[in-house]
């Protein structure tokens, strides 16, 4: 259901967030590109200005399916590798992916617009199979709660952070506290400016620096913080877990080609090559089975997602 916005109103963040995303998946169209035969495997790039680091970063993962994929008979084309969401959502339409690795709400998101792809597999990534957003601010910082973010400045990531703005972004929403760009001023009652710092580092250093009141990053980001940086800081609020990285399946995938490359994904750390190329693909230690338990969170942030008309 849409909800109708008066007026003047002040946007929801989660109406904010869900507008970033919709720019994301409305700009920069995929170019269709000559027909490719054979499995292919596909990733968003997390720096879309450098494609070639993400052709560096997962061209062993790939290799390493492609030799034991052919082995069994299963022809592998290239590496599918999209700038942004809206390119990823075009050829996942057009059929040309059929693995996808991306993170849980950026997975879910595609999976609703395309009904084409369907999770299958955990990704552990940076020695996290989950992780959970902290809200931090300064030790000296009056703050204490989420509402006291109103009339205040936050730092994100980059809006295609999923625990450093979809998540903070949809907490924040839930505790009555709205999001404006920093841009607006003043500042409306009952809301929270926020703007983006590009790296989790960033985001800390602002916080110290007092470019911003409050920052929100995973917990993983936290222990990575420099002592330097992160005494001067504290944590306020965190929140529930959610999964890290998720390999997703297209609708109508052979079984024997997707029973295949479950098998490889599943024993990658088991070689000394496939430690070594998961490592490389964005810090990736191993693939295992959703369990029941992993099926009803997905199920959960599917439900959030649509009870938030996106």
């Amino acid at each position: 259901m849409h909800r109708a916005t008066r007026k003047g109103a002040t946007p929801t963040p989660f109406a904010t967030c869900v507008g970033l995303i919709m720019a994301l998946c409305l700009t920069s169209p995929a170019r269709a590109a000559p027909p490719d035969p054979g499995f292919h495997m596909g990733v968003v790039s997390e720096r879309p200005g450098y494609p070639d680091l993400t052709l560096e970063q997962y061209q062993p993962f790939h290799r390493y399916l492609t030799e034991r994929l052919e082995a069994q008979g299963i022809p592998v084309g290239k590496l599918v590798v999209a700038a942004q969401l809206a390119d990823m959502r075009q050829r996942i339409e057009r059929g040309e992916v059929d693995l996808l690795l991306e993170s849980l709400v950026s997975t879910l998101i595609l999976e609703r617009q395309t009904n084409r792809i369907h999770p299958a597999l955990l990704a552990w990534r940076k020695g996290q199979r989950q992780y959970r957003t902290l809200f931090f601010t300064r030790k000296d910082s009056p703050i204490r709660t989420l509402a006291d973010l109103r009339g205040k400045r936050i730092v994100f990531e980059s809006k295609r952070s999923t625990s450093a703005f979809f998540i903070p972004s949809i907490t924040l929403e839930n505790a009555g506290v709205a999001l404006v760009p920093a841009r607006t001023d003043p500042i409306p009652q009952q809301t929270s400016s926020y703007v983006f710092a590009g790296s989790e580092l960033n985001q800390a250093y602002w916080v110290g620096r007092g470019k911003a009141e409050a920052g929100a990053f995973n917990d993983g980001d936290w222990k990575s913080t420099p002592e330097a940086i992160r005494k001067d800081l504290r944590i306020f609020h965190t929140t529930p877990p959610i999964l890290r990285y998720i390999a997703s399946y297209r609708e109508g995938l052979p079984p024997e080609d997707r029973d295949a490359t479950t098998r490889i994904l599943v024993k990658m750390p088991d070689t000394e090559t496939g430690r070594a190329a998961l490592a490389k693909a964005s810090h990736i230690t191993r693939i295992e089975p959703l369990t029941d338990t992993d099926r009803a969170q997905i199920e959960q942030w599917r439900h959030t997602l649509a009870a938030h008309d996106y």
